[in-house]
């Protein structure tokens, strides 16, 4: 099916929900059947069953979706269990037959965020038991909002062709359901996986915890109902997903500085001719409201430090204000980048700033079609003013200085030189990437979703890709050697890198043995993290120098998805070396795993390594490439 071509013709289509109904089908009874007599949406919620529409059998196991049209006839075969799901009935007035037609034909989709459709889902059948027509017509508003997460879901598994980034639909339900309590562990179950485990792919991707992003979308949210609206303190704080208002108060000032009243006043003061008059109350209404100080509770097990965000969205006026500047200013002068070429893998490559230089016209002029994860775009062939909000030691290696990346990038500690990069922050300041006047931004796909507006916004500002986060080096450097119109440097510094490989494997080969094995054990203050062939050096170790991990860590961690492990089985996963990174303030928690170490392979013989972990947790080729020579260095010495 052409999905674009449906969902145009969802915009166009008026449509009505008729009626949505709970079916239960225990397992042994004779097949139910049912004769549609119009457009309908069948979502299976439990048990599995074989499921006729218009005579083709489907296999239908939750979570599951289904859709048929007027005439189909439809029944339900279980097959074990009991079979449950939601049968919504809607109809959908068109401008033309082809149109109609659309909504009459059968399909299949296996959702794969379903939580955020049985919401919807519950929430449409349970209004539409009541009697109100008040609870009748919202039922019918929350039906249109199912088919866009429907569609959604389905166009974003078309254009990927594999199961979408995780995080990016995180992201996606945090910024959907910010007004709802939401914690870690709620957030992790409804995508399979652990706390931890989220934890570990949100601070992977984007830097921050999941509860981290949600008080950054609940303050900005704030932000945004106290410049354009009266509303109380109290209203706001509630609508942002904050029952205690001076809680919302405290933190909200933490965020930015201020109170949300001084923000609000600060704010309008430098709005000209404002007729409206700030109303001066009490931070309560009028109605008393029960105080409970439970900031603690909030920070322990829904939100977190956010001493890192300070973030403000740009005015529209302040925006068009400069866009119109960097128009004038275009018109006048052009600056970009010069271009170095050729690079060792042993020493990065003298980099150059891309805001000086000058590119000539034809250069300028010359652009290309580029295949990303959000479809193609026309991007120049040679970029001189690069943004990139994920990758820079890749960008470096070849020569190339952004002229904006993310903060964390920013702080790379093997990154050498990142004179001339301005911070657009995190998340991105799309107001900050503006000033930039880039002609290219490279973001990955959990980068697109925080900054505000999403991919089109960053997409209004200059041509914008969104690329894999590959954490290898080598696919990194090869795919940025593409983008950059640098593929020989790519090439050269592939080849070096594997020279350099070649030579470390054959300098360590005498001191490791062919059977010995290896651990990564990561200690924080409170939790232990067991490492695979990732990241913390766990790519060089196994991948690049081919050493053995234990069986229990190719097993549950680079086979399976364990990350956080309890004190007890540490013993379980270390090997005959070990490499150890403590965290800042794990020096107590430390010296009780040590205890437990000390009868494994690696404590018995001694050879236990030290890794620094801000060191090893880039995984960018520059970085990569110097974790190379630590670890050769430490196994050389022991």
């Amino acid at each position: 099916m052409e999905w674009e071509a449906h969902i145009e013709r969802w915009g166009r289509a008026a449509v009505r929900l008729l009626d949505i109904r709970q079916l239960r089908v225990e397992s042994g009874t004779d097949p139910e059947r049912y004769e549609a007599h119009t457009s309908f949406f069948l979502v299976t919620t439990q048990g599995e069953a074989n499921v006729s529409l218009s005579g083709t059998v489907y296999r239908a196991r939750s979570p599951h979706i289904l859709h048929g049209g007027k005439g189909s006839e439809l029944n339900f075969m279980p097959l074990g269990n009991d079979f449950a799901c939601y049968l919504m009935l809607y109809q959908a007035e068109c401008e033309s037959q082809e149109d109609l037609q659309s909504f009459r034909m059968s399909y299949t989709f296996t959702p794969y965020a379903m939580l955020p459709l049985l919401e919807k889902c519950q929430a449409m059948s349970r209004l539409w038991q009541q009697a109100s027509p008040l609870d009748k017509l919202q039922a019918q508003s929350a039906f249109l909002p199912f088919v866009y997460e429907v569609m959604r879901q389905i166009r974003t598994s078309a254009a990927e062709n594999s199961k979408p980034n995780l995080v990016s639909q995180a992201i996606h339900y945090i910024q959907d359901h910010y007004k709802e309590p939401i914690t870690a562990e709620e957030l992790a179950g409804f995508y399979g996986c652990s706390t931890s485990y989220l934890s570990r792919l949100f601070k992977n991707q984007i830097r921050v915890g999941p509860i981290d992003y949600l008080i950054h979308v609940r303050i900005h949210k704030s932000k945004q109902l106290l410049l354009k609206s009266e509303a109380r303190i109290q209203e706001i704080a509630s609508s942002v997903g904050y029952a205690d208002v001076y809680y919302f108060s405290r933190l909200f000032k933490k965020h930015t500085g201020r109170s949300p009243l001084q923000f609000r006043e600060d704010n309008r003061k430098a709005v000209q001719n404002n007729p409206l008059q700030l109303l001066k109350s009490s931070i309560v209404s009028r109605m008393s409201v029960s105080h409970n100080d439970n900031e603690n509770y909030y920070q322990s097990f829904r939100e977190g430090d956010t001493s890192m965000f300070r973030f403000s969205r740009p005015s529209f006026g302040a925006m068009m204000l400069l866009c119109t500047s960097l128009i004038l200013s275009a018109c006048q002068t052009g600056s970009n980048t010069g271009d170095n070429t050729g690079s060792n893998a042993g020493t990065p490559p003298a980099t150059q700033s891309a805001s000086t230089g000058a590119a000539t016209d034809e250069t300028a002029a010359k652009t290309r079609t580029y295949k990303h994860l959000n479809g193609e775009t026309e991007i120049p062939v040679k970029p001189q003013r690069v943004v990139s909000l994920f990758h820079l030691g890749e960008l470096m290696a070849l020569g190339v200085k952004p002229v904006g990346a993310t903060t964390f990038i920013l702080s790379n500690p093997m990154l050498s030189d990142v004179s001339g990069i301005e911070d657009v922050g995190v998340p991105p300041d799309a107001e900050k990437i503006l000033s930039l006047a880039p002609d290219l931004i490279v973001t990955t796909a959990p980068f697109a979703e925080v900054v505000e507006g999403g991919y089109e916004a960053l997409s209004q500002i200059a041509p914008t890709i969104v690329v894999e986060q590959y954490n290898d080096p080598i696919k990194d450097v090869e795919m940025f050697g593409d983008i950059l119109g640098k593929q020989e440097e790519a090439k050269q510094w592939n080849e070096a890198f594997a020279t350099k490989i070649a030579e470390y494997k054959e300098k360590i080969s005498p001191i490791v043995g062919a059977d010995e094995t290896f651990s990564i054990l990561n200690v924080r203050k409170d939790a232990v993290f067991i490492y695979g062939d990732t990241n913390m050096g766990g790519n060089i170790i196994y991948k690049y120098l081919g050493l053995k991990p234990t069986d229990k860590v190719k097993t549950d961690v680079i086979n399976g998805e364990t990350w956080e492990i309890s004190s007890e089985v540490i013993p379980d996963f270390i090997g005959d070396r070990l490499f150890l990174a403590v965290n800042e303030g794990a020096e107590e928690h430390v010296k009780e795993v040590e205890k437990l170490i000390q009868n494994s392979p690696a404590g018995k013989t001694g050879k236990i390594y030290r890794l620094d972990f801000n060191q090893f947790l880039p995984s960018d080729p520059i970085s990569v490439e110097q974790q190379l020579d630590i670890i050769s260095n430490l196994l050389a010495e022991k």
